[in-house]
């Protein structure tokens, strides 16, 4: 018999990281940090988030969850930049993965 999936609560946290990028995109921003990765273009970005899927996929066949996890938020953060930097938003993405039925 199939388990029961429980309830997905939201992610607040996720809200305000879209946010921060949105924010950092258009405006000066408090965070130097991520406005100047914004700032470095989409071909800056694109690198960076292929360097951190390279290191999670090494980190995948290793042992270290705490190594892979790390990575996979690197990779996560990237691509939201990535997101983001071509004007969309994660929920753009499920939307897609939706209509598919996945």
């Amino acid at each position: 018999m199939a388990e029961k999936i429980k309830s997905e609560k939201p992610y607040p946290y996720l809200k305000k990281l879209e946010e921060s990028i949105h924010i950092a995109k258009h405006q000066d921003a408090g965070k130097k940090s991520l406005k100047r990765k914004i700032n470095s273009g989409p071909a800056q970005i694109a690198k960076k988030m292929g360097e951190e899927a390279v290191e999670m996929v090494i980190a995948s066949g290793q042992e270290s969850d705490k190594d892979f996890l790390n990575e996979a938020a690197d990779v996560f953060y990237y691509y939201l930049l990535a997101l983001h930097d071509r004007g969309f938003k994660l929920r753009d993405v499920l939307l897609i993965l939706k209509s598919r039925n996945i």
